[in-house]
């Protein structure tokens, strides 16, 4: 029987060896699994987790995954992937639980999450008495997404932000429906568009540059990675669907000091632990405080630190080291949708940029995700803008395939 020393030797050396070969690996995987290599020793669950379960990968972390689509390079990096049934801004707690439970609790250092899970504290509550869970516990959770709770602390704590209300106001104009503790921007409607559903809240619409802020947090004291610009890719019934973002953006110093100063507030009252990040509304000169995502973030992708992951679960836990130097270049991406129907095939070609690539003989429908799109230049200016380029030119690929 292998040591335990060897067995981390050869699960580094897995991780890397699975960068370089096919996709189409089940020989390869169950050659692996006969020699009781693989089976996973962390769990990530996440709307799309390929971000996370690659940086954990590469830190020779055996990953479990659970997300909404399972796509080529999520099932690349890690050692089991499932797919998990996703509606209405969360996942399906049955489907959910059914498929993690499978795991062996005491095999696992821990269960890790991104969004998804955020509509569901309950769902959060009995993943943590039965497994152990490295991220923010379920009632830090249910706190910082509770408006009637997250915008009182905010004000209390001299941050500013729009103006929410619990109950629809009578003129409907200038006001925002937004379903409590969602993500991605799909829970965010006009009130005088469209008319809200239960467990919405009320909030004054700003114009503005969306804006965030990403951080590391062990309970008491809080650490930023990066300040990023966002943007978003309206559709019909959707004027709010997420985007994309950019990192290291160019904002000025005091706007940035300004989002570090709260996101610290909120994390010593709070007791944020782990990867978070805080969402902002730059208006004109005016900073205005959004909401927090107590877990990992999307913009985890933009920071080329290469043991960012592991902080995160060192976070958790408790533990804040100084952060490496931090490259200024920026790294941008793009959620690319699906123009229209599209059937993947195992010939079509994707650019090197392209990530969260679709399995063959998936449907991807119109306007659902199809991939991301990633870019890294001298500047946010130059990132965003060769992101958007490459989205054209997928775009343009696409009408001739």
């Amino acid at each position: 029987m292998a040591t335990r020393t060897t067995r981390k030797i050869w699960c580094i050396k897995v991780a890397r060896l699975r960068e370089s070969i096919p996709l189409c690996h089940s020989v390869f995987l169950d050659t692996l699994h006969a020699m009781n290599l693989v089976s996973p020793n962390l769990a990530v669950i996440a709307v799309c987790a390929r971000p996370f379960v690659t940086a954990a990968a590469r830190l020779g972390y055996r990953v479990a995954v659970f997300d909404m689509f399972n796509d080529e390079d999520t099932r690349r990096y890690s050692s089991c992937s499932e797919q998990v049934v996703f509606s209405d801004g969360g996942f399906d707690a049955e489907d959910l639980w059914r498929k993690l439970s499978a795991l062996d609790p005491d095999a696992l250092i821990g269960v890790t999450y991104g969004s998804g899970l955020e509509t569901q504290p309950e769902l959060l509550g009995k993943i943590s008495r039965n497994f152990p869970l490295l991220g923010n516990p379920p009632e830090v959770v249910a706190y910082v997404k509770d408006p009637r709770r997250f915008f009182p602390l905010l004000g209390k704590l001299g941050i500013t932000h729009p103006e929410v209300r619990p109950d629809m106001p009578a003129n409907c104009n200038g006001w925002l429906a937004k379903g409590m503790g969602g993500s991605g921007g799909t829970h965010i409607r006009r009130l005088a568009v469209v008319q809200p559903t239960e467990g919405c809240y009320y909030q004054r619409e700003v114009e503005g540059v969306p804006v965030s802020v990403l951080f590391l947090a062990d309970g008491r004291n809080a650490t930023m990675i990066g300040f990023n610009e966002q943007w978003v890719s309206p559709a019909t019934g959707l004027p709010f669907r997420y985007g994309g973002a950019v990192g290291n953006a160019s904002l000025l110093e005091d706007v940035k000091e300004c989002m570090a100063n709260a996101a610290s507030l909120v994390t010593a009252t709070a007791g944020l632990r782990g990867l978070n990040s805080m969402d902002f509304m730059l208006s004109g000169k005016e900073l205005l405080a959004l909401e927090i995502n107590p877990r990992l973030s999307a913009t985890f992708d933009l920071y080329n630190i290469a043991d960012l992951f592991e902080r995160h679960l060192q976070a958790c836990r408790g533990e804040l080291a100084v952060l490496p130097f931090i490259s200024p270049e920026s790294k941008a991406h793009l959620i690319f949708y699906a123009p229209g129907d599209i059937t993947i095939t195992e010939h079509m070609a994707w650019p090197e940029w392209t990530a969260d690539l679709p399995r063959p003989g998936v449907v991807c429908k119109a306007g659902a995700p199809l991939c991301t799109i990633l870019a890294e230049a001298a500047d946010a200016e130059a990132a965003k803008a060769l992101v958007f380029a490459r989205a054209r030119q997928l775009g343009a690929q696409l009408r001739f395939f």
